[in-house]
């Protein structure tokens, strides 16, 4: 009777199979449902564009877009720049060997403490090098699916300062990375970009750039120029931060902002080219002691940005700069250091340089960064309500405050159409929360307005001391607005769903172990003679086989696995298929599955190696990017080999 009964077992699980392995299927795709939805966050990009005449919606005060406050920008990044590369080590618990090394700008933040500046600059993760250009140019929040294009970088479609400088008859000037001009082929009058693939050259794009900067410092074909190191970066990723190249490197830039500095000055007198030019010296985003980046750690996002006018600004907006983060450096000089967010960056070089800030902006101008450029303006008032001269500080607010309003109504206009455009969009309550700041706001600017305007009963004290409560508060305001969208954005594109990543993986795990079980009793069922033999044959193979696999997922955690990923899934093709072949000549029956398999694996192991060396030779690598081609067809053929590695057995 035992026969039968196992037979109608056999024949019951014979036939219920393809619905359970159905049911599988739905399992496993419902878990990576869940685990993408809070992992992928996704931000819709909308094509839309500002525009000079923009006018729609705008308040009265600050119907027009800012008023240039330079006329040139000098802008050098330093990849991977960490917030103690430049901040003195007297800020730190414990001194560093790679602290200290920048003394020319640490001596300027103490020499000239009214005209230049070291700021914290916060970026967003994901801190790799594309999103973050993509976020200080667009001011927007890119997001972690982006990382995808970290290698074969499109052409952004977004609005962004780059765009606008040249729309707005602005020459810009690139050198450096060629990051710069995968993103915006067409945006440069001229441009020197130089292959930021090799993460083992730690020299090549930082000599090109120094053979074409302190040159272009004394030309007057630009209004923008852009200057974009990388051996921090690549010292970083080979050899971490505790290392003598990474010391070297940061010397090497100590001596050519030396000379940078030293020429900007020299041209800066009345009259000369840069009279009125600001420098910055900035990361994209910091990196941890290893050299790694592309999360969200303190080390990763807390990079540096120092700036500095040739012009002082007045006494009296100089308490718009913080002192509430001063210390001594090394040589008793007090340093003050402060805090900006990198949302804030494209905003605030969009109202210095008097462009119409990108349509998809969501920072906020930095008041710090905007009031060191406060020394090339009169104290007349700009807007077109001037009713009389002001002091400085009143004049400055006023100021910032038509800057502040122009730029929530940009925002306002953004929420706007991304809620009607946008399948993902944000919660009700938040959005009317924004907006009824945004209401607030714009209702206390009439109001404002008039304030500053003396009747003729007036007296002049109590006059300046209402005026500039007034438009403090309108600032507060605005600064509240503009700060809360920015707190909302930040949870929907950049802040993981913990508990939708946790379901997720909580089913993936299961659908895995009930996948695992079905197979073991599907082959003792098939071989009902031998039960007991046929799973202790089964489930070393399964185990060897879900091992693999685990393996190979595991190692794409890793930031730098990029850098040997072609070797260690050669090693794991090879293991799998040599014990295959091993496993099937110990019985003898060497079967086609393992031939096709050995095959395949052979081709993987020197067919595309062979094809990469003659890529990287050639001539055109860096301009078509065939490495990445080259990879993707790796990484289709792989997986498809590493499926066959639980076939196979």
């Amino acid at each position: 009777m035992a026969a039968p009964a196992s037979r109608r077992r056999g024949s019951s699980w014979g036939r219920s199979w393809p619905l359970l392995f159905v049911a599988i299927l739905a399992l496993h795709s419902l878990a990576i449902y869940l685990f993408t939805r809070g992992f992928l966050l996704t931000r819709t990009e909308l094509d839309l564009h500002s525009h000079r005449d923009d006018r729609t919606g705008v308040s009265p005060g600050c119907s027009s877009w800012p008023q240039p406050a330079v006329d040139h920008l000098v802008i050098v990044v330093l990849d991977a720049l960490r917030f103690d590369f430049v901040a003195p080590s007297t800020f730190f618990e414990e001194k560093q060997p790679w602290m200290d090394k920048l003394q020319v700008l640490q001596k300027l933040a103490a020499d000239e403490k009214n005209s230049a500046r070291i700021f914290k600059a916060l970026a967003d993760p994901p801190t790799t090098s594309l999103q973050r250009l993509k976020a200080l140019t667009t001011g927007g929040l890119p997001t972690f699916i982006d990382v995808g294009n970290s290698f074969g970088a499109p052409a952004i479609v977004e609005d962004n300062i780059m765009h606008q400088l040249v729309k707005n008859g602005k020459r810009v000037v690139m050198m450096g990375d060629d990051t710069w001009t995968q993103l915006y082929p067409e945006h440069f009058n001229k441009s020197f970009p130089y292959p930021s693939f090799n993460v083992k050259d730690l020299d090549t794009v930082d000599n090109g750039v120094i053979e074409h900067l302190l040159p272009s410092l004394h030309e007057n074909d630009w209004d923008v120029l852009i200057a974009h190191f990388l051996g921090v970066d690549h010292a970083g990723h080979i050899f971490g931060v505790d290392s003598a190249p990474m010391i070297q490197k940061l010397e090497q830039y100590n001596q050519i902002l030396e000379d940078v500095i030293n020429t900007l000055k020299s041209l800066s007198t009345p009259g000369g080219p840069h009279e009125n030019t600001l420098l910055l010296v900035m990361g994209d985003h910091g990196q941890t002691l290893n050299g790694d980046h592309g999360g969200g750690t303190a080390e990763e996002v807390e990079t540096s940005l120092f700036a500095w006018s040739p012009k002082t600004p007045p006494d009296a907006v100089l308490s718009v700069l913080g002192e509430n983060s001063c210390n001594f450096d090394l040589h008793g000089k007090e340093v003050c250091v402060s805090t900006m967010q990198q949302l804030d960056f494209a905003v605030t070089v969009s109202a210095l340089l008097g462009i119409p800030f990108p349509f998809g902006s969501i920072g906020r101008v930095n008041p710090e960064l905007y009031a060191l450029s406060a020394g090339t303006w009169d104290n007349q008032r700009t807007g077109i309500n001037a009713c009389t001269p002001q002091d400085d500080l009143e004049a400055w607010k006023m100021r910032y405050a038509e800057a502040l309003c122009v730029n929530s109504w940009q925002v306002k206009r953004y929420i706007d159409q991304y809620s009607g455009s946008s399948i993902i969009g944000f919660s009700a309550e938040y959005l009317h929360h924004v907006e009824e700041l945004y209401s607030k706001a714009q209702a206390n600017w009439s109001e404002v307005l008039k304030s500053t305007c003396p009747s003729e009963t007036a007296k002049g004290e109590e006059f300046k001391e209402s005026a500039s409560s007034s438009l403090q508060l309108q600032i507060d305001a605005y600064s509240s607005f503009l700060e809360s969208f920015a707190k909302l954005a930040r949870s929907a594109w950049t802040e993981f769903d913990l508990w939708l990543m946790g379901t997720g993986l909580l089913l993936m795990i299961l659908s895995v172990i009930t996948q695992a079980y079905i197979l073991v009793r599907l082959n003792a069922l098939c071989q009902p003679s031998a039960q007991e033999c046929a799973s202790s044959r089964i489930i070393p193979k399964l185990s060897f086989a879900f091992t693999l696999v685990t393996i190979r997922a595991a190692s794409l955690l890793s930031n730098s696995y990029i850098l040997a990923e072609g070797r260690v899934t050669n090693f794991l093709l090879a293991t799998s298929c040599i014990a295959g072949v091993w496993s099937s000549a110990t019985k003898g029956n060497f079967t086609i599955e393992e031939f096709i398999f050995l095959l395949l694996n052979i081709f993987a192991r020197f067919g595309i190696e062979l094809g990469m060396s003659k890529q990287v030779a050639g001539p055109t690598a860096t301009k078509d990017h065939p490495l990445i081609t080259c990879a993707v067809h790796q990484r289709f053929l792989k997986y498809f080999i590493m499926s066959g590695t639980i076939l196979s057995y």
